[in-house]
């Protein structure tokens, strides 16, 4: 007796090619006054005035009370000196990367400095998105800002995110192909109800992080709730 043999075709990523799909913006100044940025950092950082003047929205905290205080922002520049003191943090900026990264692992980070750190820094500065000296010029901010602006609306570029995330934290990856062919579904479709249905039964790590998608400056504008 024949056993069928069934070959199942999940949805790539890759499939998410054409412009007309994604419904990003192609304006850099629309994307600029949607994406909003906080500033972690006890001193002035002197970019700021500039990068406000060119349309970023930014905000600057001298230093956070509770991881929380970063979850309206899709991009947070953090410095390594001088901040999460109020959390107890004897890395400093170091630790708020880690802990953003674990707590909200699509936000895009920044992490900047202007002193040397040994090589036990090392592990914090590969979860930022970014590592820069504080101490660039206007035009070399505004490229990395623009890079990090448009890979915050870019479910391409979040999906990167979720994939290590769900690899990190050990999900087969024949599990992964099956969420990636419901989040390519959900982004065609410009409907996320089938997605997040799909990992309601599943363990809360990664339930958690389509929610976070799901509820992104991203979701909301491939689902046409924001207008740029």
């Amino acid at each position: 007796m024949n056993i069928p043999f069934f070959h199942v075709v999940f949805n790539k990523i890759s499939d998410l090619t054409e412009d007309s799909v994604l419904n990003l913006p192609y304006n850099i100044g629309d994307i600029r006054k949607n994406v909003n940025i906080l500033i972690i950092d006890d001193n002035e950082f002197n970019a700021e005035s500039h990068l406000t003047a060119n349309g970023y929205q930014i905000e600057h905290k001298k230093d956070i009370d509770t991881i929380k205080d970063v979850e309206p922002y899709e991009i947070i520049m953090c410095d390594i000196s001088g901040v999460g003191k109020n959390l107890g943090y004897e890395k400093e900026g170091a630790f708020i990367i880690r802990e953003i990264h674990a707590n909200y692992p699509l936000k895009r980070i920044i992490a900047y400095t202007s002193y040397t750190y040994n090589a036990e820094y090392n592990q914090f500065f590969s979860l930022a998105d970014c590592v820069a000296s504080k101490d660039l010029g206007i035009d070399d901010w505004i490229s990395i800002l623009d890079t990090q602006v448009k890979n915050a609306i870019n479910p391409v570029k979040q999906w990167e995110k979720i994939r290590k995330y769900l690899l990190d934290n050990n999900v087969s990856t024949l599990s992964i192909a099956k969420i990636e062919d419901k989040y390519v579904q959900a982004i065609k479709k410009k409907d996320m109800k089938a997605l997040t249905k799909f990992v309601s039964g599943e363990r809360l790590n990664i339930k958690s992080i389509i929610t976070e998608f799901s509820t992104s400056l991203c979701a909301k504008i491939i689902l046409g709730a924001i207008g740029v």
